[in-house]
């Protein structure tokens, strides 16, 4: 009989103590899952606090020359994008040759409004751009004058003035160019990093030392 009471006792001890090795396993596994939830959500805050203000550098074309251009995580656009927009344009639209014209026309229609590429292409195909360019195996340089933008006010108003080199047959043809249009803020993009887009495009009357007027 007390033989038995014992064995009763041990099995009743071993049951407590498996019920005891479980709760703490269970308590351990608690305690981790809080814990990996905790540091989630801690690294969550941390890496907002450090973005919400910050930068982010990316680097943009002008022309033929590469550039490290800051990029806020808002909608504000400072005026190194702005400029930094304005002289891929100009040598994107107005500097190439037969060869290239295509090409770059493509690249560039990114930084404008659907419409004012069309009307902008329109241009070129009615002053035969491409044509020209081919029969007189001619290419063509700009030198920029003036980049003017205006930041107090959404879109951004600007203007460009530069001047426009055409060589053929050992010749060169200078012409002054000047135009006027808007920056909008647009969603950045891998095709278009600035962050802005060309709108309501239009030229006007430029001779070099003249206030420009509009057409």
């Amino acid at each position: 009989m007390s033989e038995k009471i014992s064995i009763a006792i041990k099995s009743l001890f071993a049951a407590n103590d498996v019920n005891k090795y479980i709760n703490r396993l269970f308590f351990l596994i608690q305690m981790s899952v809080f814990l990996l939830l905790f540091s989630n959500v801690l690294w969550g805050i941390l890496f907002w606090n450090a973005t919400k203000n910050a930068d982010q550098k990316v680097f943009v074309r002008s022309g033929k020359e590469m550039f490290a251009a800051l990029l806020a995580d808002n909608d504000t656009r400072n005026i190194g994008q702005a400029r930094g927009l304005i002289t891929t344009f100009a040598h994107l639209f107005y500097e190439s040759d037969a060869k290239s014209f295509s090409e770059r026309l493509n690249e560039g229609f990114w930084l404008l409004s659907k419409q004012d590429a069309q009307a902008i292409y329109k241009n070129f195909i009615d002053e035969k751009v491409q044509e020209n360019y081919t029969k007189f195996n001619a290419y063509s340089k700009i030198e920029i004058d003036s980049i003017g933008v205006d930041m107090s006010v959404v879109p951004y108003r600007c203007t460009l003035l530069f001047q426009q080199a055409i060589y053929f047959n050992d010749q060169e043809k200078v012409s002054p160019i000047g135009t006027i249009f808007e920056l909008q803020p647009v969603p950045y993009s891998e095709k278009n990093p600035y962050g802005l887009q060309i709108q309501n495009f239009n030229y006007i009357e430029y001779q070099s030392n003249d206030t420009p007027t509009k057409q």
